[in-house]
């Protein structure tokens, strides 16, 4: 696509993003806050969904934009506009307390959705492509080598597939099958004596039928019959021909209007996919070599302006600090100097206070004293200062979007790119950003010449040796708290790829087929509001709502340092929901998204149940992941089944004992040293079919974000079995009850109606469809034997660990208390 059209919604975007500058600083009021919790609901949500549309523009831009200073100035816009959305989102979702979801992390705006005229889809956050082709690409791309060629060598270079078992309810004796064939035979001479029955009938009703004619006196020949017969067939036929007719004019309709397409194979080469593919790589390749062409100019450039203008800046900077020194000594009638050459660059030490300003500066700290007085000794002081920090507002984001809005409007507002074709850098841009590296190194080397400067005027002026101010002490660490982790003494000293080999030979390191979260199909609750309302718990959350915060709380700070440490820096994350909806694909698309590297200690495999025999070898395998996933980051640390970890030691009524318990604590002991540190690209993944066997309260404290994987509603299961149909390159006919199948199938999963067409549509059967099109019985037969979801009531069990886990029950139940009478604290009459 042209790069006006890009640099064209560039500008739209910036518009709007001072738009709704104007829009945030609103917060500044006093009395913002004082508002009812609709009114900032209200307000912060169309914050939240103006910023989404600010960040897939600007992702959109800098994925195809080739120039590279823009793509600088357009990076740090992004991840500003990233930051602010999620600080709305947690501010939506800090304000959503209207309703039984309260403050629940899957918010409903499809009202709001309503109101301002867009569609449901604009509410999906995608994560952003250069995650994947930027970020530490070269690191990365090492450790990726290395993990792929250790595998190659082990034989296990293929990528691991999740396979779903079918089930079969059939019983091998000899004694039950003889039975059951001979009931399948009974059945069919009884479907074959009632067919033929049924024939007989109606044959005996059209002699009847015939007879009763002739004897009323009407001719009826055999010439007569063939022509009823014929009219029959004519109706019938003409019928379903302008059915077919009707249904192939309204489809080319629908395609003239641009409403509809015509179906294509993803995977041909002339396929538009592939084309915007082809594009993509094409444009990724260029952004490099222009890239490389632009830092190359910048040494060219930085020499050039070192040996031109670098004489002449440096005596431009000795000249403004010599006359700061002047101006000094003015003000303070020759009788002190500065106490350093770096003053020059702090405005509170740059001149020193008059003697006005300093009787001014000692009264008022006294007045402030006397004033602070009461407020100290007495409690309400101390509780007006917390609700002061309550009420304050953090806007420092919004800020830095404004700098960086004005710098765009400085250099790339008036300049005048229209004869650059090729996108390639602008060298007046590029030099005057090296003049301010030039002159940033020339600082350190004037300050030195400065300090000679008054260490002289301190000879010649006061008549005594200047007395240089101590160099400031670097700040002392914290010390560390003394807590140990777990299997540190086993592997100290050893190089990081030599753990690596290592886990790649124990089988912790997994490579699984590449995903998208895209690919994570559902269809949008458009009734979230309403049943948020009547529900007793919190509704289900929708596939799309699933995928934008897997995005925005997990995706994020695992694909970019500078997201990692500027938002919430969460590492421990609970997956859970019924066997194949998706929580595996989901964890597969993180990591092809985000380029992050996957560690499986799934204590329930074969390969790793070796490696937690004992308590030194338990601590020496997690010390191990943990280090490993720490310095090769990104890293996804994966456990199944981990209910069998957080679950009761011990045997319960109803309740089994948790076979793995035992590495529930050296877990939790790597959690509170903080191992992983908040800048560490790392999250560890536990995931569950059977949450209702765990823990609650370990389950609350270790995992800080759960996302729950619900069953498929109706749209979602139409929505799974047209596209897995579809992605086998078949075009359903138009009369296939696609509709009643989706009703049929409720409570199975996106992996059953997976495992199912693929054992359906097979190459043999695509060859078939021509003369014997697919009928809605295979499709039934096959899913008989794919593994149903779960009961209504073991489901039940699913949804009230939800409402617990995420704490949505305890905060609307003492909501509910401080609304019944808010005078005891919360406690209801």
């Amino acid at each position: 696509m042209s790069k006006q059209y890009y640099n064209n919604m560039w500008q739209e975007t910036i518009n709007d993003i001072q738009d709704l500058i104007q829009v945030e600083n609103f917060q500044n009021e006093p009395d913002f806050l004082k508002k009812p919790s609709q009114d900032l609901f209200q307000h912060y949500a169309q914050n939240y969904i103006r910023y989404i549309g600010i960040y897939k523009k600007l992702e959109d831009c800098y994925d195809q934009m080739v120039h590279p200073q823009k793509k600088i100035n357009l990076k740090e816009l992004l991840e500003l506009a990233i930051i602010r959305m999620i600080e709305n989102k947690k501010l939506v979702i800090q304000y959503n307390v209207h309703s039984n979801s309260y403050q629940s992390d899957m918010v409903n705006l499809d009202e709001l959705i309503t109101d301002l005229k867009l569609t449901p889809d604009y509410l999906e956050v995608p994560i952003p492509r250069y995650f994947k082709k930027e970020t530490d690409k070269e690191r990365l791309d090492e450790r990726n080598f290395i993990i792929d060629k250790t595998l190659q060598d082990m034989d296990l270079g293929q990528p691991e597939e999740t396979v779903i078992e079918e089930q079969y309810f059939l019983d091998t004796k000899e004694e039950n099958i003889l039975e059951i064939i001979q009931r399948n035979e009974r059945g069919r001479q009884g479907i074959q004596r009632g067919l033929q029955c049924k024939q007989l009938r109606k044959d005996k009703l059209r002699k009847e039928n015939k007879t009763k004619r002739l004897a009323e006196g009407e001719e009826i020949t055999d010439e007569q019959e063939n022509e009823k017969a014929v009219l029959i067939i004519q109706k019938y036929f003409k019928g379903y021909k302008g059915r077919e007719q009707v249904y192939y004019m309204r489809e080319e309709e629908m395609k003239f209007l641009g409403i509809q397409r015509d179906a294509e194979d993803p995977k041909q080469p002339n396929s538009q996919s592939m084309k915007s593919q082809e594009q993509r790589q094409k444009m990724t390749l260029i952004q490099q070599q222009h890239m490389k062409d632009y830092e190359a100019k910048k040494i060219e450039l930085k020499k050039l302006v070192q040996e031109t203008e670098g004489p002449e800046i440096k005596e431009k900077k000795i000249k403004e600090r010599i006359d700061w020194i002047d101006m000094y000594l003015d003000k303070t009638e020759g009788k002190k100097l500065p106490a350093k050459a770096i003053d020059y660059y702090d405005d509170k030490k740059r001149y020193p206070p008059s003697q006005e300003e300093l009787d001014a500066l000692k009264g008022g700290k006294k007045g402030a004293k006397k004033e602070n007085k009461p407020e100290k000794k007495g409690k309400k002081g101390k509780k007006d200062k917390k609700e002061e920090k309550k009420d304050t507002i953090d806007l420092t984001t919004v800020v830095k979007i404004n700098e960086r809005v004005e710098e765009y409007l400085t250099t790339w507002g008036s300049t005048d790119d229209s004869t650059n074709f090729q996108q390639t850098f602008v060298t007046d841009v590029a030099k005057g950003l090296v003049r301010q590296s030039v002159e940033t190194e020339m600082n350190s080397l004037v300050d030195e010449l400065i300090e000679i400067e008054l260490d002289n005027r301190h000879l010649f002026l006061l008549k005594k040796p200047r007395k240089r101010p101590p160099k400031p002490k670097p700040p002392k660490a914290p010390k560390p708290k003394n807590f140990k982790v777990p299997g540190a003494g086993g592997v100290k000293g050893r190089d990081v790829f030599d753990l690596l080999s290592e886990l790649l030979e124990y089988g912790i390191v997994k490579k699984l087929m590449p995903a998208n979260l895209a690919d994570l199909k559902g269809g949008q609750n458009v009734l979230g509001a309403t049943q948020e309302q009547q529900f007793s718990t919190t509704p289900d959350p929708s596939y799309p709502q699933l995928r934008s915060a897997l995005a925005e709380f997990v995706g994020m700070q695992l694909g970019s340092p500078v997201l990692k440490e500027k938002l919430d820096k969460m590492s421990y994350f609970l997956f859970f929901g019924p066997s194949g909806s998706g929580k595996t694909l989901a964890i597969r698309a993180l990591a092809t998204e985000c380029n992050a590297m996957l560690l499986d200690i799934t204590p329930s495999s074969p390969e790793v149940q070796q490696k937690f025999s004992d308590k030194s070898s338990i601590g020496k395998t997690f010390y191990t992941v943990f280090y490993v996933a720490k310095v090769l980051h990104p890293t996804i640390i994966f456990m199944d089944n981990i209910e069998q970890v957080f679950g009761s030691a011990k045997k319960k009524k109803g309740v089994p004992a948790a076979p793995w318990a035992k590495l529930k604590k050296p877990l939790q002991d790597f959690k509170k040293a903080k191992f992983i540190e908040p800048t560490t690209r790392v999250v560890f993944i536990g995931c569950t079919n059977q949450p209702e066997l765990m823990i609650m309260k370990d389950s609350k404290n270790f995992f800080e974000k759960k996302f729950f994987f619900p069953m498929l509603n109706y749209d979602t299961r139409l929505t799974l079995l047209k596209y897995f149909i579809e992605e086998k390159g078949i075009k359903l006919e138009p009369n296939f009850p696609l509709s009643t199948l989706a009703h049929l199938t409720e409570g199975y999963t996106a992996g059953s109606f997976k495992n199912a067409i693929d054992k359906i549509i097979t190459p043999e059967r695509i060859k078939k469809i021509p003369d014997e099109p697919i009928t809605i019985d295979e499709f039934l037969a096959r899913l008989s034997r794919q593994p149903y979801v779960k009961s209504q009531v073991e489901y039940d069990k699913l949804r009230t660990f939800f409402d617990e886990v995420t704490g949505t029950k305890e905060r609307r139940e003492k909501s509910k208390a401080v609304a019944v009478d808010p005078k005891k604290g919360g406690k209801k009459k």
